[in-house]
């Protein structure tokens, strides 16, 4: 009898532990099962001005991904060996990672011709002028014709960040050939078809409701297809969403399981790194991460974070240089090589890569292009001495660079002076290591924070007032990064260093955009990077983690950052809270 009973008590114990927990595909981690219901809270540095993608391409994602759809994303059940979490490179697709969202399915019949498959059964939020009918694929034609300045749009024309949609592809027409099917035809091939389809900015907006108010700038009217409803915003405060009861997503991992599992999700602005974590400690937030650009960039800031708070959950997610500065070329002296070349050679990476980051960095230089870019980069091994010469810290060359130049020191010791611009979503501390850099070979410098608004206006304008400013760098294999370097490439004013290139320059971005084939990409690629590594368009950083975290019960995250570009709050749909453990710790 003794025997029965303990056996009954083992099985009833395994059918407990086995209703609990799962195993996540993705990881092979075992985590609590997912449930459904409760708040999920995370802070953010700042709230978009519009909700409108096709004014405001880049920040509206804060507010409408999530409600708003794309055509695809990232497939969230991926092994997290092929996908680490981050929003994806801008090379070819690989079909293990993408995964379709508002389609079904795609193909591409010959090389000028990609075709949508609809997926059947997506409603858009029972929400006025919307009111839960069927998307279908004239849904998607109509935004495309938008985007595109096409059809009933031609007298207004494309939007000016149409870029983001196209990534260069000429398209020529985009059709309904039925209900649930859409052809585009190119005006002529295009290098990564696929890639580019999959991984745009197009997000799919109510028709009726941009034909009745005009445009989508106001929340109030955001109406989408996705699992999140956007309810309320709290200018200054807040924002919140609603979980969409009638979404037509699955979990791709536990495809059971209908999304959301969270009832509700909630944005609070604090746009100061202490307050943030200070919510954190006090369990006010559920998680930081790059949802809201509230991730953590200083190991500082989370080694005292792990002190006081052991239990919060750490993800590391090197992506890039975060935080980088770019020499503002069109102001004295950063016009001068050599200037640039001595700024670089005055500062001692190795030293903060094994201080400040304490020992995470990574120092080795680099140009527009990472070297982990195989064939896309020019290969360290590659450079000449003379070039390597110029990434190493060596101080007393960097001031004879600068007496040859005619910046000889002042009698208070000063060449000159400069300020650095950086963009408040980094923290402060690595640019006041650089200054201590400056000074110590004669160079005064400024610090000046802007905020997200200031630093959009400071890219897309022509010049600016600030001699270093920060920027992107370092850029994983994308055909268009020429166009950051350069003022005079590309249709889209959007530069970092505000230079003037060459025509050498701007004729190798004009190559890139109309190359068709990956080879030939990489190729002009390789030597648009050569010229930004021998003329110091960047002031190279070392390569650091930025740090994701979370409260011990939010379960299924894994510190990824998103599910395609701009796709920030997606994946908070596939996270759960465990409510018990919750209770339980606070």
């Amino acid at each position: 009898l003794l025997a029965l009973i303990l056996g009954a008590s083992v099985f009833m114990a395994g059918q407990v532990w086995a209703a609990k927990y799962v195993t996540d595909p993705s990881t092979g981690k075992v985590v609590t099962a997912p449930e459904y219901g409760g708040t999920l809270t995370w802070p953010t540095v700042v709230f978009p001005p519009s909700s409108d993608n096709w004014w405001n391409l880049g920040w509206a994602m804060h507010f409408i991904s999530g409600v708003n759809e794309k055509m695809a994303n990232i497939n969230w059940a991926a092994s997290r060996e092929l996908w680490d979490g981050t929003q994806g490179s801008y090379g070819p697709a690989r079909p293990p990672i993408n995964h379709g969202a508002l389609a079904e399915s795609w193909s591409m019949p010959d090389d000028t011709t990609f075709i949508w498959n609809i997926r059947q059964g997506v409603h858009w939020h029972d929400k006025e002028p919307m009111n839960g009918r069927e998307l279908d694929a004239q849904d998607v034609v109509w935004n495309y014709h938008r985007y595109l300045g096409f059809g009933d749009f031609s007298e207004d024309g494309p939007n000016a960040a149409v870029g983001a949609i196209t990534w260069g592809l000429e398209i020529e027409s985009v059709t309904a050939t039925d209900k649930w099917t859409v052809e585009i035809k190119l005006a002529k091939p295009g290098y990564d078809l696929l890639g580019k389809m999959l991984r745009s900015y197009f997000y799919v907006h109510g028709p009726e409701q941009v034909e009745r108010d005009g445009d989508a700038k106001d929340w109030r009217n955001a109406v989408g297809t996705g699992p999140l409803r956007l309810v309320d915003h709290v200018e200054g405060s807040s924002a919140t969403w609603k979980k969409n009861p009638n979404y037509w997503g699955y979990d791709e991992k536990y495809p059971e399981n209908r999304l959301p599992y969270i009832d509700t999700y909630r944005a609070l602005l604090m746009p100061d790194m202490s307050t943030r974590l200070a919510a954190l400690r006090t369990g006010k937030v559920d998680m930081m991460s790059n949802t809201g650009d509230a991730a953590i960039y200083s190991i500082d800031d989370l080694a005292t974070l792990q002190r006081t708070n052991p239990e919060i959950e750490v993800h590391s997610l090197y992506r890039g240089p975060d935080g980088i500065f770019l020499f503002n070329q069109s102001l004295p002296p950063m016009q001068d090589a050599d200037v640039r070349k001595a700024l670089q050679m005055a500062v001692d990476r190795e030293t903060i890569s094994a201080t400040y980051f304490r020992g995470r960095g990574r120092p080795a230089p680099y140009g527009m292009m990472l070297q982990t870019q195989t064939g896309w980069a020019w290969p360290y091994e590659e450079w000449p001495e003379e070039v390597k010469a110029g990434y190493r810290y060596d101080p007393a060359g960097a001031e004879a660079l600068l007496d040859a130049a005619g910046y000889t020191r002042g009698a208070d010791g000063v060449r000159f002076k400069i300020t650095l611009a950086l963009h408040d979503r980094y923290e402060p501390t690595h640019p006041e290591i650089l200054m201590g850099y400056f000074e110590a070979i004669g160079v005064a410098s400024e610090l000046v924070i802007q905020t997200t608004p200031e630093a959009g206006a400071r890219n897309r304008a022509e010049t600016a007032e600030w001699e270093i400013l920060s920027g992107g760098y370092g850029f994983t294999a994308r055909q268009d990064s020429i166009k950051y370097m350069c003022q005079n490439a590309g249709p889209d004013p959007f530069s970092y260093t505000k230079a003037q290139c060459s025509t050498r320059l701007v004729d190798l971005y004009e190559a890139a955009m109309n190359a068709t084939q990956l080879e030939d990409v990489q190729s002009i690629m390789r030597e648009a990077d050569e010229i930004t590594v021998r003329q110091h368009f960047g002031l190279v950083k070392s390569i650091s983690p930025r740090f994701s975290v979370n409260q011990p019960w939010v379960k299924g995250y894994n510190g990824e950052s998103a599910m395609g570009l701009g796709e920030r709050n997606p994946f908070l749909a596939r996270l759960w809270i465990d409510q018990e453990l919750k209770d339980r710790t606070q």
